[in-house]
C-alpha cells in the first residue's frame, strides 16, 4: 500500500506541472498574439475618435519640437498632420479601405481636437506619449501591444496570486467578455483600453485582498488593487466611478465586523479617493448636472424614458458584439454577437444557481449601474439608444457582471463539464476568428471585396513581412489555443477536486493510516 500510495502521489504531481504549466506560460503567451494580431488588424485612426486621442497622446508629454508644438492659442496645438487625418477618409464608410493619402509625418498642423482642456485624465495620455515619435506608425503599434502586454501581465499575476478554487471568475469571466470588443479595445490606443483592464481585475484584486490573511500575497492584491485604480481612473472619468463601484463590491462580499477588516478598508477608501480626485480634474464630469431634467416637459421626459428602457438591451447586446467596431461602422455577422451573446447568458445564468445574499446584493448594484448609468446620460442629453451612449461606456459594467455572477463566496470554481467549457469555447473561437477577419476585410480592401482570403486585392497594409491572412489565421489559431489551454486547466483542476472528495469520504485519520502498512 505504501508504494501504491507512493505512485499515487507522483502520479498526481505529474498531472499538475502539466497543467501549472499550461495556466503560466502556455495561456498567457496564446493570448498575447491574439491580442497582437487584433492590434495589426486596423490602421492608425481605426478606434473611435482616435483622432482626438492621438494628439492628445502626441502631447502627453507636454510641448516637444515636432511631437507637440504651441498652437496659435491655450486651447490648441501644433501636431502631426497625419494624427488628425489618418481616419477622415475611411471613417463611417465601410466600404472605403484605409488606403488614405497621408502627409508626412513631419508636417504639423494645428488643431484645437485634443485633450488640451482637460477633458480626459492625463494619466493614459501621459503613458502613451512615452511611445511618441516621429515615426507614427511604430509608435501607435508600439503603444497597442504595450496595451496588450499589460493586460495579459496583469490577469496573469492575479490567476497565480490566486487560490486554484478562486481562479474561476477572472478566468471565465473575462473569457466569456472579451470577443469582440474587448480583443479591439484593449490592445489599442483609446483611453477605453485601460477601462477594460481595470473592470476585469480591479474588483477581484480586492476580493482577493480581503480574504488573504497578512503576507506577500496580500501585499501583491494590494499592489495590483493600486496600480488597476490608476489604470482605470486616469484613462476616463467614467472609469474612476466605474472604479468605485468595484470597491463597492468587494467590501459587499467580504464585509466583516471586526477591528481587522475596518484597518484593511483604509486601502478602498484611499484608492476611492484616487478615483474621485481623477474624476473631478477630468471634464467629463460636468455630465453630473443637478439640474439635468430642467429642460423636458413631463410628457417628453416620460416618453423618452419609456423608449430608451425598451431599446437598451440593444446597448447591452452591442458590448458584446451586436453594435460593430471601430467607429461603430465595421458591422459584424450575427455568428460573432450570436454566439458571444449565447455564451454570456450560459455563463451568466449558471452562476446564479449559487446566489447567496453578499452576491446577490453585489450583482443587484452593478445591474442597476448597468440600467442607471446609461439612461441618466441618454436622458440628460435628450437623445435615443444609438445616439448619445456608446456600447463601449457601459462594457466595463458587463465585464463585472459576469465575473461577479460566477463568484462563489465558498469555493468558486466552475466546475462545469469538459463538454460545457469545450462547446463555449469553441463558439468563442468562432466568433473572434470571423470578427477579425471582417474587421481586417474592412480595411483592408474595404467591405466591398468579399472572400476569404485576405491578402488578394490588398489597398492598405503595414509595412511588415506577415500578410493579413498570416495574421489572421495566427491571431484565431492563438486564441483557439488559449481558451483550449483554459478548458484544460479547468477540467484538470475539476478532476483534482474530485480526487480530494473521494479522499475526503474515506475513514479519519486513525482509519487511513490502517491502510498504510
Amino acid at each position: 500500500m505504501h508504494i501504491a500510495a507512493s505512485l499515487m502521489g507522483r502520479f498526481t504531481m505529474a498531472r499538475r506541472i502539466p497543467a501549472k504549466l499550461i495556466a503560466t506560460a502556455f495561456v498567457p503567451i496564446m493570448l498575447f498574439v491574439a491580442l497582437v494580431s487584433w492590434a495589426l488588424a486596423s490602421p492608425i485612426g481605426a478606434s473611435p475618435d482616435e483622432d482626438y486621442h492621438l494628439a492628445s497622446i502626441w502631447c502627453g508629454g507636454g510641448i516637444k519640437e515636432g511631437l507637440c508644438e504651441a498652437g496659435k492659442s491655450a486651447e490648441s496645438r501644433r501636431v502631426p498632420a497625419i494624427l488628425l487625418d489618418s481616419s477622415r477618409c475611411f471613417a463611417f464608410k465601410p466600404e472605403q479601405s484605409a488606403s488614405c493619402p497621408q502627409q508626412p509625418s513631419n508636417v504639423l498642423v494645428n488643431t484645437v481636437r485634443g485633450n488640451f482642456d482637460g477633458g480626459y485624465p492625463p494619466l493614459f495620455y501621459a503613458t502613451m506619449s512615452v511611445f511618441a515619435s516621429d515615426n507614427v506608425s511604430a509608435s501607435i503599434v508600439m503603444m497597442r501591444v504595450f496595451n496588450a502586454f499589460l493586460f495579459v501581465s496583469v490577469t496573469t499575476a492575479l490567476f497565480l496570486l490566486l487560490p486554484r478554487s478562486r481562479r474561476g471568475p477572472l478566468l471565465w469571466g473575462a473569457a466569456v467578455t472579451l470577443v469582440p470588443l474587448g480583443m479591439f479595445l484593449i490592445p489599442s490606443v483609446n483611453p477605453s483600453s485601460w477601462s477594460v483592464i481595470s473592470a476585469v481585475t480591479l474588483w477581484i484584486s480586492l476580493v482577493a485582498f480581503f480574504r488573504e490573511g497578512d503576507g506577500q500575497r496580500k501585499t501583491a492584491f494590494g499592489v495590483i488593487a493600486f496600480l488597476m485604480t490608476l489604470v482605470g481612473a486616469g484613462s476616463r472619468g467614467d472609469s474612476a466611478v466605474y472604479s468605485v463601484l468595484a470597491m463597492v463590491v468587494a467590501l459587499v462580499l467580504t464585509f466583516t465586523r471586526s477591528r481587522r477588516y475596518a484597518v484593511h478598508a483604509l486601502l478602498p477608501v484611499a484608492l476611492a479617493a484616487i478615483c474621485v480626485f481623477f474624476f473631478f480634474i477630468a471634464g467629463q464630469s460636468s455630465v453630473v448636472n443637478p439640474d439635468a431634467f430642467s429642460g423636458a416637459s413631463e410628457g417628453s421626459l416620460s416618453t423618452l424614458i419609456q423608449t430608451n428602457l425598451a431599446m437598451l438591451p440593444q446597448l447591452w447586446a452591442g458590448a458584446l458584439g451586436y453594435a460593430g467596431l471601430g467607429w461603430l461602422d465595421t458591422g459584424l455577422p450575427g455568428i460573432v454577437w450570436v454566439s458571444v451573446l449565447v455564451v454570456f447568458a450560459a455563463f451568466l445564468f449558471w452562476g446564479l444557481q449559487k446566489l447567496e445574499p453578499r452576491k446577490a446584493v453585489a450583482l443587484s448594484i452593478v445591474f442597476t449601474s448597468v440600467v442607471v448609468v446609461p439612461m441618466y446620460i441618454l436622458v440628460h442629453d435628450k437623445v435615443l439608444v444609438g445616439a448619445g451612449v456608446q456600447p463601449r461606456y457601459i462594457y466595463p459594467l458587463i465585464i463585472m457582471l459576469a465575473g461577479i455572477a460566477l463568484i462563489q463566496l465558498q469555493r468558486d470554481d466552475l466546475l462545469l463539464s469538459r463538454a460545457q467549457l469545450g462547446i463555449s469555447a469553441v463558439m468563442l473561437t468562432i466568433a473572434n476568428a470571423d470578427a477579425l477577419h471582417v474587421n481586417i476585410r474592412r480595411y483592408v480592401t474595404g467591405t466591398d471585396v468579399v472572400g476569404a482570403n485576405l491578402s488578394t486585392a490588398v489597398e492598405w497594409w503595414w509595412n511588415i513581412p506577415v500578410s493579413p491572412t498570416w495574421v489572421w489565421l495566427l491571431g484565431s489559431a492563438a486564441f483557439g489555443a488559449a481558451l483550449l489551454g483554459a478548458v484544460a486547466y479547468s477540467t484538470s483542476q475539476r478532476n483534482d477536486r474530485v480526487k480530494d472528495d473521494v479522499w475526503n469520504t474515506l475513514p479519519t485519520l486513525s482509519g487511513r493510516s490502517a491502510l498504510l502498512p
